[in-house]
């Protein structure tokens, strides 16, 4: 959501900045911040920027993730990103896959992989390795929680700043109130700062909440959403904390919308759910309530 994105403006300018000039070797840009700080939100921003459609001949973008890495996966998630298909090359040694890749960014111009949530370094010194040796300006780009690997593949990361108290109460009346031109209402303007301050700069928090007060215009339940988040305020220190935010919002949903909610679990972490599929398999498992008038593609999508 393009338009409800807050604070990022600068950052995106910044890391584009290093993409697109510098070194005509080979580069690395990391972008390091905190779980919940919008590492993948500012790194789509960047990835979809007319600038880089204009400065790279191919951008590929790929979800590595905490689980054990398998250089294999990556491999074949690039080289699909070329090909469209990876069946014939499903069985054939990394080493192989590394040189095909190589062939296939020889024939372009400048390419930039980018590759989300990275765990390991040999993440990105496999992934190093598919770039030919011939300077031009090719860039990989990855988000990770860990300095330490930042700092690893770059001693100058691009570290993600924490939303300043007025970043997140516009981001929090965005989400809640939408993009246009309704504002938050006189009555509701302190309540929404003080829950907005609490949520300490995490944009991740502030959206989970704006989701809890989204339809709310009661000033009664600004208030006790405002009790409930001090009762759980973000450590910044703790990687976890974020899940409270989740959790607290989550027990304010229905219990049909929790059911569809955890059928989102079904796909692979890192996976960009088509609306459609999940429609249809909400329908399929019998999660809409067929009792609603209208089609329940249509309730669904409500």
């Amino acid at each position: 959501e393009e338009n409800e994105v807050v604070g990022f403006d600068e950052e995106a300018k910044i890391v584009i900045e290093r993409l697109a000039k510098g070194t005509d070797d080979l580069d690395v840009i990391p972008v390091v911040g905190l779980a919940g700080l919008g590492k993948t939100t500012l790194a789509i921003k960047i990835y979809n920027d007319p600038k880089i459609s204009y400065e790279f001949f191919k951008t590929i973008w790929v979800y590595v993730g905490p689980q054990q890495y398998k250089p294999k996966e990556v491999f074949l998630s690039i080289l699909e990103e070329f090909t469209k298909r990876t069946t014939e090359y499903q069985n054939m040694a990394v080493s192989d896959l590394t040189n095909i890749i190589r062939e296939f960014i020889l024939k372009g111009g400048k390419c930039l992989i980018v590759l989300d949530d990275v765990w390991a370094t040999d993440v990105v010194d496999s992934v190093m390795k598919v770039f030919p040796e011939i300077s031009k300006g090719h860039r990989i780009m990855f988000t990770t929680r860990d300095l330490r690997i930042g700092r690893y593949a770059n001693p100058d990361p691009h570290s993600l700043k924490f939303l300043t108290d007025k970043e997140s109460f516009q981001l929090l009346e965005k989400r809640v109130f939408g993009s246009n031109i309704r504002k938050c209402p006189e009555d509701l303007i302190a309540h929404g700062e003080s829950i907005a301050n609490q949520c300490s700069g995490l944009p991740l928090a502030v959206v989970v909440i704006a989701g809890a007060l989204k339809g709310h215009t009661s000033e009664r339940v600004w208030q006790m959403v405002k009790g409930n988040v001090g009762k759980h305020l973000i450590n910044k220190d703790d990687p976890q904390s974020c899940l409270k935010y989740v959790e607290m919002s989550y027990g304010h949903l229905p219990e049909d919308m929790k059911a569809c909610f955890l059928y989102c679990g079904a796909f692979p972490q890192g996976f960009e759910i088509p609306a459609w599929k999940l429609i249809r398999l909400w329908i399929s498992e019998g999660l809409i309530n067929s009792n609603l008038d209208g089609r329940p593609e249509d309730i669904a999508e409500i």
